[in-house]
């Protein structure tokens, strides 16, 4: 029997009720495969302006290519995917999207660039790779800094930040942009838990403070049910889909499920560890 952790649920700000706002991500009846290998079969998922949705599912289980598919990289066999109401092949409003890749922090360590030089790269996208930044961008670009907490840091190579700040970095690039919805792919991969923690805060934070919309890939279940509105648990197929207090009742059955072999939740406030 696995084990896995899960942290109990902060209170937190209502985020408002999310049935009354539009989609900014919809999925019906999606099917992918990489020729003759079914990786998604009949997703319908639904990610609704001002909400933080976490996918979950073990390694293999289809989290990075339903991603892809989000982004336009890849094509469903079949089924419709609307973002902010089109196509993904068809959206032309990238900076409306924020978007921190499991590789961001997979760089030459040497790189000569600042953090306020990484942060100002997330313009270029709207600005164009030659258009000389002005006055205001690089107030967005220290206000963006500001928001992620690393004000002290602007002007240190980031290769010298740790792995925590590095991704902080990150954020605030995809945030410069000033997007309304930030999609992170495994973002606390190699970061250590102290970092995590204070990360998925920062998320928390940004979510409240600019209504930001989430989309959180992660293997991480305590962070799941700590920090987010609403749960998707993926493994080719979608075992579970809504709010984290319906998943916390039936949390091991769906993992159990999704994993296929039993799951044991451990709960920090009882401090369970019970083996298989």
């Amino acid at each position: 029997m696995r084990e896995i952790e899960i942290c109990v649920k902060e209170e937190l700000p209502d985020s408002g009720d999310f049935h009354m706002t539009k989609p900014v991500l919809r999925m019906e009846d999606v099917s992918f495969s990489y020729e003759n290998q079914t990786v998604l079969e009949h997703i319908h998922l639904t990610l609704r302006a001002g909400e933080f949705l976490a996918l979950v599912g073990p390694n293999g289980s289809g989290k990075s290519t339903l991603l892809k598919l989000v982004l336009g990289s890849l094509h469903p066999d079949s089924g419709n995917i609307f973002l902010f109401g089109s196509e993904p092949r068809q959206f032309r409003e990238g900076s409306r999207i924020g978007y921190v890749s499991q590789k961001a922090n997979s760089f030459n360590q040497d790189f000569p660039a600042t953090v306020r030089e990484v942060v100002a790269s997330g313009l270029y996208g709207k600005l164009g790779l030659f258009r000389r930044m002005k006055q205001q961008h690089w107030e967005r670009v220290n206000q963006a800094i500001e928001q992620v907490g690393l004000n002290d840091f602007a002007d240190r190579n980031i290769g010298r930040l740790s792995g925590g700040q590095q991704q902080r970095v990150f954020i605030a690039r995809a945030l410069v942009s000033d997007p309304e919805l930030l999609i992170l792919d495994e973002p606390t991969v190699g970061v250590d838990a102290h970092s995590a923690e204070e990360f998925y805060k920062l998320l928390v934070h940004l979510h409240r403070q600019k209504g930001l919309s989430l989309l959180l890939v992660t293997h991480d279940i305590g962070a799941v049910t700590a920090y987010v509105d609403r749960i998707a648990c993926l493994n080719r197929r979608l075992f579970f889909h809504g709010n984290g207090e319906d998943f916390s009742r039936e949390k091991e059955r769906i993992l159990t499920d999704a994993y296929g072999h039993p799951i044991h939740v451990m709960d920090h406030r009882h401090e369970e560890n019970v083996s298989s």
